[in-house]
């Protein structure tokens, strides 16, 4: 194969008209897998991140927006303007997939709705990503990662066992957001090639954090709504002991199977906990995980430090791992050699390790291209290669700021 296309995607045309996490890491991961996916932001500042940044912009460059947005081509549009939407109408012919995130009804205002595009192309596909999707009662709330989480019933869940909640350490509804829309997006493509018909993809932010709950949700329905769980803290139901443990240096997770429990109290050195009516069976010492918990806690005390442990922990198979901080497990991933940051030479920073989709194929690669584009870098490009438009043109959408760019960039062209 021509290595030129030795992707999944190679080919593809996306248009991005996303803002802040959920849509831009749905484009992201179209990117990292090929396809060609042009950013379409709104004057006068462009994607949100671009100004608004932690933390804050060096020479231009957002590490937000860059850390989102990579591997994209950057167009400006004012498609407030009707001048501005008809180009926008006009781009829907030549692409294959849409993908955006404003509130619900917001693009629809601007004549940039599904069956607008559909109109000038039946095979084009568009996913929308939103906090409650495009119908219910709640569709037109606005909604965040937050809100997301709170729906989904998931913060419920996270938070100490005495029902004081935490928030989780990253944006968990907006990445599952971006994920499920990615994925949604690839089977619409599977479809289209079967069948040659396009369509539109609708994704919620909270249905996808409730999409994956577990085991507590599988109990809650299969007792028909009587079991109703609470935090847990630091410990997880199910297997008994599993959770977080302390060390001497440092904290693990440690998990023992329920059919490993009795191997596991004669490797500890004490065999009675094994006929301790407070931990026999496994739902009894799930229950009494108070009285067990301190009992392991001493005995991790015994090894001099954490690596000791989870040594000792290894060569017996059980499930342990240490608990890294991110500057441990950015520098693990790193001399893994899987593949899992890509670098980019950003202006202002230097070489920046950022993460791809996490995915091996054995015949195709995952790589972004090394594109970083100032807003409305690409106006020119985009336009005169998809819709053929002149340089005449071009320079007066831009003298009549339809077309905008970055003041970096050089002011329009004198016309010819």
């Amino acid at each position: 194969m021509d290595e030129t296309v030795k992707q999944n995607l190679a080919g593809l045309r996306v248009l991005d008209i996303t803002q802040y996490i959920a849509g831009p890491t749905l484009g992201r991961m179209l990117a990292d897998m090929g396809a060609d996916v042009v950013k379409l932001e709104m004057p006068p500042g462009g994607e949100f991140s671009r100004a608004g940044s932690v933390p804050e912009p060096v020479n231009g460059q957002s590490p937000t927006y860059v850390y989102y947005n990579r591997g994209k081509r950057s167009l400006c549009i004012d498609f407030k303007r009707r001048e501005g939407a008809a180009i926008v109408v006009e781009l829907a012919r030549h692409v294959d997939v849409i993908i955006e995130n404003y509130t619900p009804g917001v693009l629809s205002k601007y004549g940039l709705s599904y069956e607008a595009f559909k109109a000038v192309n039946p095979r084009v596909i568009m996913c929308s990503v939103s906090g409650f999707g495009q119908k219910g009662p709640r569709a037109h709330f606005p909604g965040n990662d937050m809100t997301g989480q709170a729906f989904s019933g998931l913060l419920s869940l996270t938070g100490n066992d005495d029902g004081t909640l935490v928030y989780p350490g990253m944006y968990l509804a907006d990445g599952s957001g971006g994920v499920n829309g990615a994925t949604a997006v690839l089977a619409a493509l599977y479809y289209r090639d079967r069948t040659g018909i396009g369509q539109y993809i609708d994704v919620a932010l909270y249905e996808c954090v409730f999409h994956i709950h577990d085991i507590v949700l599988m109990r809650h329905l299969f007792t028909h709504g009587e079991f109703n769980p609470a935090p847990y803290g630091r410990h997880r139901p199910g297997a008994t002991p599993c959770g977080l443990f302390p060390t001497r240096t440092g904290w693990i997770v440690l998990t023992v199977l329920n059919h490993y429990w009795k191997q596991f109290t004669r490797d500890i050195g004490k065999p009675e906990l094994a006929r301790d009516p407070r931990f026999n069976p496994h739902m009894t010492r799930w229950e009494n995980r108070k009285a067990l918990e301190p009992i392991i806690e001493e005995w991790l005390q015994t090894f001099a430090t954490r690596e000791d442990a989870l040594k000792w922990l290894s060569d017996r198979h059980y499930l342990a791992a240490p608990v890294m901080d991110l500057r441990e497990t950015v520098a693990m991933i790193q001399n893994e050699g899987r593949g899992a940051l890509q670098t980019l030479e950003v202006p202002g920073y230097g070489e920046v390790p950022l993460p791809k989709v996490p995915y091996l194929f054995s015949e195709t690669k995952v790589e972004f291209k090394p594109i970083l584009s100032l807003l409305g870098q690409d106006n020119r490009s985009i336009l005169s290669q998809w819709l053929g438009y002149s340089e005449q043109k071009l320079d007066e959408l831009q003298a009549a700021g339809i077309l905008i760019q970055d003041r970096q960039l050089a002011g329009p062209r004198e016309p010819t």
